[in-house]
């Protein structure tokens, strides 16, 4: 079991962070036995019984004199680099003079900022930052758009559980992927428009025959789109007038092509709940080019085929961001088009600001899928996991990766293809290293001129299929790891007060969980130090206690 001393500020934070790494831990208990007790204080307590004390602070604190360390600088933020991997710091660090034993170091000065130091009552392990600030800070805030493509989170995690599996510590984790998957992928598609007959002598008609004529064709001159596509493009710009009459087909209505794409993958589709309602921002009017020139109500069929085919319907909301009123009204119109009694939502635009989750939190929303990047793909709160938002009481954060507009407005990232495939296959990679939820957000009209993404998203979505990925709806993929963050962890006298894993949500339609353990006891060892275990949670699962060996 890890004990953990941590300033009260810290103590949401302690929670969030070990539902991310999900393993057996408590506040400090004096007395009490502990594989590895962590401070951010720096307090270590006479008679401590552990293993492993890992101190983490920026500050100079009394142990480092008792370890024979001495802070050398003190500085804000930075770069850091842990086993081969750069990552950001975002509050204070120190460094510490070369003992030898150092495994983190600033990436800029190359100096020490975590070492390990052992003595014969115990093996301590000196950070020189807060983990939990940092958790903090990322959770809450989220990490710019340059840092966008490193897991920084994930990061902290990872050094963490190496410290314990380098100091040999048994320790059972609930992997953050159900069992014998490596990630989980959900493809969700924000519902701006519906068809484009709505928008005749609009801006949005007039910007659609600006890019598909006039971009499409300069496009075309530098190479930098083919002249088929521009063709394409053409093609439709000069269709319209049938289209508005009704003797072809409207080009942006796209939920068939979606179906057909995702052969029953389980997405998950946003809807703006009003017509005409560009929303405010705060005290000011938003962009009227905000507005949705559709009705539901007119599109209840389409959303019924929808469901029908085992997608989930989502809130793309408007105001919900700014007041839990205008939250439960968006939210209750679309409960009233497609029956369902509980609706995640994701912002239209991204709004969102500190005061967002209390307001979805109290109109009753699901989840939120808001937090990424208009600008950038990636790792907004440096985890792809499913978390719990700060300052709410469990409302919890599904984290957009990868947009097909941040990929390629030429006012974004204005990435080429190839080099827009690269980029979401290091994000792939990276979900499958660390588990949690890849959450792609395909607009509807993407696949149609004057973008033409289709093949591209085809592409990515094999990509995806090379690893094992369990393809689900927003909704699900919460459920999945709401079920996770309901496990404890139980001491268990069947066993000899061994570790006893409880499970108190069970849903035999989701994926059974992954028990890793590590160091076991009983069990046969793999070759990396530990053992997985598929389990469903219907029954507890009970492990013998590993006795304390020589630090």
């Amino acid at each position: 079991m890890i004990g953990v001393i941590s300033k009260d500020c810290e103590i949401d934070a302690v929670k969030e962070f070990f539902e991310l790494f999900k393993t057996h831990w408590e506040p400090f208990v004096r007395n009490q036995d502990y594989e590895l007790v962590i401070t951010t204080t720096g307090e270590v307590p006479a008679g401590l019984n552990a293993r492993l004390v890992a101190v983490y602070g920026s500050r100079s604190f009394k142990i480092d004199h008792q370890l024979g360390l001495e802070v050398q600088t003190t500085s804000q933020g930075g770069r850091l680099e842990y086993d081969g991997t750069e990552f950001p710091l975002y509050g204070a660090k120190s460094t510490f003079q070369d003992t030898g034993t150092s495994f983190l170091l600033d990436k800029d000065a190359g100096e020490v900022v975590g070492c390990e130091v052992r003595k014969p009552e115990a093996c301590f392990v000196r950070v020189g930052y807060d983990l939990f600030q940092e958790i903090s800070v990322l959770l809450s805030k989220g990490q710019p758009p340059e840092y966008a493509s490193t897991p920084t989170t994930e990061m902290h995690i990872s050094i963490l559980r190496s410290i314990m599996t380098r100091a040999g510590l048994p320790f059972v984790e609930v992997l953050p992927a159900p069992s014998g998957y490596d990630f989980v992928a959900c493809l969700t598609h924000d519902v701006d428009f519906v068809g484009i007959r709505e928008h005749k002598f609009d801006w949005t008609m007039l910007g659609f025959l600006y890019r598909a004529l006039v971009v499409s064709f300069v496009m075309a001159v530098k190479g930098t789109l083919s002249w088929s596509r521009c063709w394409t493009n053409w093609q439709a710009a000069f269709s319209l007038p049938l289209v508005f009459v009704g003797l072809k087909d409207d080009f942006w209505l796209e939920f068939d092509r979606y179906m057909e794409i995702e052969k029953g993958l389980g997405s998950t589709f946003f809807f703006i709940p009003f017509k005409d309602e560009p929303g405010t921002l705060r005290s000011s009017p938003a962009p009227k080019r905000r507005a949705a020139k559709y009705d539901l109500g007119a599109i209840k069929g389409e959303i019924a085929e929808l469901l029908g085919n085992g997608c989930e319907v989502g809130l793309h909301g408007v105001d919900a961001w700014q007041d839990s009123e205008k939250a439960k009204r968006e939210r209750d119109r679309i409960c009233e088009v497609t029956g369902q009694a509980e609706v995640g939502v994701r912002m239209h635009w991204l709004y969102f600001d500190e005061e967002s989750p209390s307001a979805l939190e109290g109109a009753g929303l699901r989840y939120d899928s808001t937090l990424g990047y208009n600008d950038a793909v990636g790792f907004r709160a440096g985890t792809a996991q499913v978390f719990g938002i700060p300052s709410t009481k469990g409302l919890l954060e599904l984290p957009l990766c990868i947009q097909d507009t941040a990929l390629f407005y030429p006012d974004r990232m204005n990435l080429s293809e190839s080099d827009a495939m690269a980029s979401c296959r290091h994000l792939i990679r990276q979900v499958a290293k660390y588990g949690g939820v890849l959450t792609l957000n395909w607009h509807t009209r993407s696949l149609s001129p004057e973008r033409l993404w289709r093949e591209f998203y085809e592409r990515l979505i094999n990509e995806m299929h090379a690893s094992q990925v369990w393809f689900c709806t927003a909704g699900q993929a919460v459920n999945w790891f709401q079920s996770r963050r309901a496990l404890r962890f139980e001491s268990s006298p069947l066993v000899g007060q061994g570790l006893c894993v409880v499970s108190d949500i069970y849903a035999e339609t989701l994926p059974q969980f992954c028990i890793r353990v590590y160091q076991p006891a009983s069990l046969p060892l793999r070759e990396s130090g530990f053992v997985d275990i598929p389990w469903n949670g219907q029954t507890e699962l009970t492990f013998p206690r590993t006795q304390h060996s020589e630090a």
